[in-house]
């Protein structure tokens, strides 16, 4: 487990979760974007969520903080979504443009 400590506070989630936490939070901070993610966390000794906006001006830290949980924590879904994001944000799909034909082609008076 990991412990991501920020502004107001921290949150214990998995060794991934955070990984990719801090790596989503560089690409947003290189792009100049921010972004809500959320996050699969222990509290209270239970399994629960929190929503997190990281953006240019997130500052994380990100700290061991033992196994004691890591056999009831899954994050499988959330992680794989945070993945997506920083997959698309890292390699944005890319539009190319439909050459033009004589078809293509029309005045105004075609209208």
């Amino acid at each position: 487990m990991k412990r991501i400590l920020y502004a107001s506070g921290s949150v214990l989630t998995g060794d991934e979760m955070a990984h990719v936490v801090a790596l989503y939070a560089t690409a947003l901070a290189q792009s100049g974007k921010a972004d809500t993610i959320f996050v699969p966390v222990i509290k209270d000794g239970r399994v629960n969520s929190v929503e997190i906006v990281i953006g240019p001006a997130s500052q994380l830290i990100i700290e061991d903080a033992g196994d004691e949980f890591d056999e009831v924590f899954d994050d499988t879904p959330h992680l794989a979504e945070l993945k997506a994001k920083l997959e698309r944000l890292e390699h944005p799909e890319q539009v190319h443009p439909h050459p033009a034909s004589d078809e293509d082609s029309h005045s105004l008076d075609d209208f």
